[in-house]
């Protein structure tokens, strides 16, 4: 499960622009930019990801891999995230 979670996510972050650091765990780092910024916006969407500032990663949030609809959902709220 959690493989097909992370392929899943590498392949949405591919067709995002988004540069991500390849994981063998159940995580991966994601530059998504503003990442403090990001990360407020996904918890106002119900979606809990880290921050990654406090580790001199201030562009980066750390993902969870959850399970298949949890990696949609998540997906859809990083995509709405990114366009305001």
């Amino acid at each position: 499960t959690n493989r097909e979670g992370m392929l899943f996510l590498e392949r949405e972050f591919t067709r995002l622009g988004l540069a991500y650091v390849p994981s063998q765990a159940n995580f991966v780092l994601v530059r998504v930019g503003a990442g403090g910024e990001v990360y407020e916006r996904l918890l106002r969407r119900a979606v809990i990801v880290r921050p990654m500032g406090g580790y001199g990663f201030p562009e980066h949030v750390r993902v969870t891999v959850g399970t298949a609809e949890e990696n949609r959902r998540f997906v859809g709220a990083l995509e709405g995230a990114l366009s305001q």
